[in-house]
């Protein structure tokens, strides 16, 4: 049951949706309901301080 992010085609609203295996229901813009949507490409979780985009502020220096 992963997370996924969107983004309308229409009006570029950004938003989140569980996802079920079993769903068969196109993904709706919750904003103009429409169904042109896009799944973007996440970043994944992490512990620590975020910014603006979402990733930990220290994906940017590497591992360490």
């Amino acid at each position: 049951m992963p997370i996924y992010e969107y983004q309308c085609k229409t009006c570029n609203n950004c938003f989140e949706k569980l996802v079920f295996i079993t769903d068969d229901e196109p993904v709706v813009c919750p904003e103009c309901s429409n169904r042109k949507v896009k799944r973007l490409l996440s970043c994944s979780s992490l512990i620590g301080t975020s910014t603006e985009s979402g990733c930990s502020s220290n994906a940017s220096k590497g591992f360490s």
